[in-house]
């Protein structure tokens, strides 16, 4: 559950440094590995670890951090985070 533990670190770290901007500024997303990101949400879904509203609001986080830290076009984290990979159709 590197994904969970990646989150416990950065609320340390940032409670660690009374809150400090400059603290989610050092971290990098390419160090990070989105696929398996991708997998533990599913399995975390799965196994029913964490509520619905909790799950959700990860998704939404990792969408933020995505949207600012890389290229990728918007309609694509969307997929990517809330679809399970397949094309989001919006009405």
């Amino acid at each position: 559950m590197k994904l969970l533990d990646f989150l416990r670190v950065l609320a340390r770290q940032l409670i660690d440094n009374d809150y400090n901007e400059d603290t989610l500024k050092d971290l990098s997303l390419m160090d990070i590995d989105l696929h398996q990101i991708k997998e533990e949400l599913n399995f975390i879904e799965g196994s029913e670890l964490l509520d619905r509203e909790e799950i959700d609001m990860i998704r939404a986080l990792l969408a933020y951090l995505l949207m600012k830290e890389t290229d990728l076009h918007e309609d694509d984290i969307y997929s990517f985070i809330f679809s399970k990979g397949k094309q989001i159709v919006w009405n």
